[in-house]
């Protein structure tokens, strides 16, 4: 198990150097013929995307406007957003946590729709004959989460509203698969994460929720992100992307039984656990709303008060809706 406190200090480390990695090139506009590759990222857990990567819909429309799709998959939004910055990802999906911590590190992408606002179900939680029964029995305990996601921006949040730090607590850098095993073997007191883990656990009785976005009442948005380069340069196919993604939400939302299928079937999970996460979830693909912006950026200024981030962010600056506006049309 890997011990580290490195925060968001880790993601201005990776994306620096990345950013240097490509400064000299990457990214060329397409123009006349020439066939232009589309690289999307999953970003880890169930999620529409892979519905339509099995549909082979954006293979099908993209290729309209002469582009190839490239996928890849990351199991948190770090190692998504060093992929944003080398030019290896050109869109996917973060939290509004993630947004924050990747603007104050100048990460190149862009907000385009919102998907959600539920959070993914980020939660704390901890075995079911645990001692912990609320964030402030966490003080001294050991809690895994994956540094920079959804669930450490929810995590801090709920520390704050406990007058807590992350220093009252003994972090455990774990990315999703490790945190599993760690929280599995009881070499972790808590976990903190999101679906499918949450209610994977807690379906088995082998876990309960300590806190959740539900419980805090937080809204917390999930947004589609572009990379700057490719989006201002190829704003057809930025378009085509959210069109797809669009049809994907109405398929979904009249086909859910379907849905789950795929998903349980790709991520080799029990169908009606499947079920319940595909019918809890209100799939959506709109414009970024003030309400949406208003709420991200009090997660900016959260982060700020509690030292994640260094500087106060504009967050408005990090949205363009022409491309969801588009799309819908």
């Amino acid at each position: 198990m890997r011990k580290t406190f490195t925060g968001f200090g880790l993601l201005t480390l990776v994306l620096v150097f990345a950013l240097a990695l490509t400064a000299c090139g990457g990214g060329k506009k397409s123009s006349g013929n020439e066939k232009v590759t589309v690289n999307i990222a999953i970003n880890g857990g169930l999620n529409l995307l892979s519905i339509a990567k099995q549909k082979g819909w954006f293979e099908e429309e993209l290729g309209k406007l002469n582009a190839d799709v490239k996928w890849h998959e990351f199991q948190s939004s770090v190692p998504l957003l060093e992929g944003i910055v080398s030019n290896r990802v050109d869109f996917s999906f973060i939290g509004d946590g993630t947004v924050v911590t990747g603007k104050a590190a100048n990460s190149p992408f862009t907000a385009i729709s919102t998907i959600g606002v539920q959070g993914n179900q980020n939660s704390v939680i901890v075995k079911t004959d645990s001692a912990i029964k609320s964030i402030a029995d966490l003080k001294g305990k050991t809690v895994a989460v994956a540094k920079g996601s959804s669930a450490h921006i929810f995590l801090i949040k709920a520390l704050q509203k406990n007058n807590m730090k992350e220093s009252d607590l003994k972090i455990v850098e774990l990315q999703p698969d490790e945190g599993n095993s760690a929280f599995q073997t009881n070499r972790v007191d808590a976990w903190a994460t999101w679906d499918p883990y949450v209610t994977t656990e807690v379906k088995a009785n082998r876990a309960r929720i300590v806190e959740s976005v539900e419980t805090m009442k937080i809204v917390a948005p999930a947004l589609m992100i572009g990379r700057d380069k490719f989006i201002s340069e190829n704003p057809d196919l930025t378009a085509a992307y959210l069109k797809v993604y669009q049809k994907t939400v109405e398929w979904v939302n009249n086909n859910k039984d379907e849905a789950a299928k795929i998903l349980a079937e790709e991520k080799k999970m029990d169908l009606e656990l499947v079920k319940t996460l595909v019918n809890y979830t209100n799939y959506i693909n709109t414009p970024i709303t003030s309400d949406v912006q208003a709420a991200i950026q009090s997660t900016a200024d959260i982060l700020l008060e509690t030292g994640t981030i260094k500087n106060k962010l504009d967050i408005s600056k990090s949205f363009n809706n022409s491309y969801i506006e588009k799309a819908l049309k």
